[in-house]
């Protein structure tokens, strides 16, 4: 019988019962992707099997682009508006955490970024040592951490900044986009972050950035420019 959930769920990903013992991952994300097509789509599959044959062991676990997304997909279970797959019902209930390491909202993520790594100087001045464009940011509040992709010699590299190295955070404006100022708790190198983007990404650049989850006192309303 189908999982009814009476709240959205907390992670982007869901668990998923009564899997067809002859279904492979690559069908059951292409189902689930056509059935949340209208409000988002489904990012990652991984399916339980058996080392016997390989096959199913009738569990696995499917991550959509949001919690939002997510949330639909239980709620068609839910209400028995979910089709059959490969001739079974499934079932869903919430999964703990992510198949993959991803912000769980839209609002979380900015996928053409610029990176900025240097000192702030003054109160209005920012001092840049390096910088790096089409880096993808990726705000992970379960992991407390931001994970930022970035090409750096033809490769591709992560950073990951966690929250509690993070001694401030303020929204502001850099050479007239909007951007995030991250003030580093680094000992022996001071070191901070700009992370800048534009208007049309997911990140508001009208209200304060908390980071669903930094501690309020890690933010402030102040401009550098």
């Amino acid at each position: 019988m189908a999982t009814a959930l009476s709240a959205p769920v907390s992670t982007a990903t869901v668990r998923v019962f009564n899997i067809p013992p002859s279904a492979v991952a690559k069908e059951l994300l292409a189902f689930f992707n056509s059935a949340v097509a209208a409000a988002g789509e489904a990012y990652a599959c991984e399916i339980a099997a058996a080392r016997r044959g390989w096959l199913s062991r009738g569990n696995g676990s499917v991550q959509f682009d949001s919690t939002a997304t997510a949330t639909l997909a239980a709620e068609l279970v839910s209400s028995g508006r979910l089709p059959r797959f490969l001739g079974s019902l499934l079932s869903v209930s919430p999964a703990p955490s992510d198949l993959l390491p991803r912000a769980p909202d839209l609002s979380l993520r900015v996928a053409d970024a610029r990176l900025l790594v240097g000192n702030r100087v003054a109160e209005r001045e920012f001092e840049a040592a390096d910088s790096w464009d089409s880096v993808r940011v990726e705000v992970i509040p379960g992991k407390r951490r931001i994970d930022l992709y970035l090409n750096h010699d033809s490769k591709m590299y992560k950073l990951e900044v966690f929250f509690e190295d993070i001694r401030n955070c303020y929204q502001c404006s850099f050479d007239g986009a909007g951007a995030i100022l991250l003030q580093m708790r680094i000992v022996k190198v001071k070191c901070d972050l700009i992370v800048l983007f534009e208007e049309k990404d997911g990140v508001q650049t009208n209200s304060r950035f908390d980071m669903h989850g930094v501690r309020k006192g890690w933010c402030a309303d102040k401009q550098l420019v």
